[in-house]
């Protein structure tokens, strides 16, 4: 017993040491989040397609890449289930937003179908994003990934929804 009463206040001491160190460690470690920084804004294949949108454009336009849904449309003030509505378009985004040069007024949009589209979860999602556009008379080309394109086919399609 006598023991047991001797060892208790090395034992308190240990622990406080313990809590000490790990308390210490924690302040001087370098506080970084979890995250890094990506190799490109666009896959190989969508940067090919913008080579070629950039020609379509001829600069009469501004092209903008991985754009926001929720920066293209908005949702109605005072319609029930609001959050709901935006939630639905706060982490998707369009890959090409074709704009005017002088107001950047956003005039179509673009988006890239590769193989993943042909996946029912995204079916789903190309079907929700179609309806948000058509809903708020945005016009969207839906372009099928190529091994080349068309400039000039592509620009005529541009020019038929502005």
């Amino acid at each position: 017993m006598l023991i047991a009463a001797t060892i208790w206040p090395y034992l308190i001491i240990a622990l406080i040491v313990i809590a000490l160190f790990l308390l210490l460690r924690q302040l001087t470690l370098p506080r970084r989040l979890p995250y890094t920084k990506r190799e490109s804004l666009l896959t190989k294949s969508e940067l090919k397609f913008y080579r070629s949108l950039q020609q379509a454009v001829a600069g009469d336009w501004e092209i903008f890449a991985m754009v926001r849904i929720a920066d293209l449309v908005r949702v109605q003030k005072g319609v029930p289930k609001y959050q709901s509505w935006l939630n639905k378009i706060l982490a998707k985004h369009i890959d090409f937003v074709i704009c005017d040069l002088a107001t950047f007024n956003p005039l179509v949009a673009i988006e890239l179908d590769d193989k993943s589209h042909n996946r029912p979860h995204r079916q789903q999602r190309d079907l929700l994003v179609n309806q948000i556009f058509e809903s708020a008379e945005f016009p969207l080309i839906r372009v099928k990934i190529q091994s080349t394109y068309d400039v000039k086919k592509i620009r005529k399609t541009i020019e038929s929804e502005i």
